[in-house]
């Protein structure tokens, strides 16, 4: 089950959430593969301020597009809403999805 209030999302994220999201978005976003630690953790908090705000996934795909630049990757806004819409898929439900989603 999603954490619905604060408290629940801060136990989530102290309890696994910000690993299990950094491991999801590794493996299903091409931009995170050869990310380091520090920017896989970084991406993962970014996002996770969007999950926890309820953020409609149009946003989240932005974010990732923001950050899909600054990485240094070409942009692929198909790509990032397909691994928005994973990256929600899995919060809603707490259980990874599997795969990469594109090839970029």
């Amino acid at each position: 089950m999603r954490p619905r209030s604060a408290s629940e999302w801060r136990s989530f994220w102290r309890h696994g959430g910000e690993d299990a999201l950094a491991a999801v978005l590794g493996s299903i976003w091409p931009p995170l593969g050869t990310a380091s630690g520090e920017e896989r953790d970084a991406t993962a908090e970014r996002v996770a301020l969007l999950l926890g705000s309820a953020a409609p996934l149009r946003a989240l795909a932005a974010e990732l597009g923001r950050i899909r630049g600054e990485l240094g990757a070409e942009a692929d806004p198909a790509c990032d809403a397909a691994a928005a819409e994973a990256v929600h898929r899995w919060f809603e439900t707490q259980r990874p999805v599997g795969g990469v989603l594109c090839d970029s």
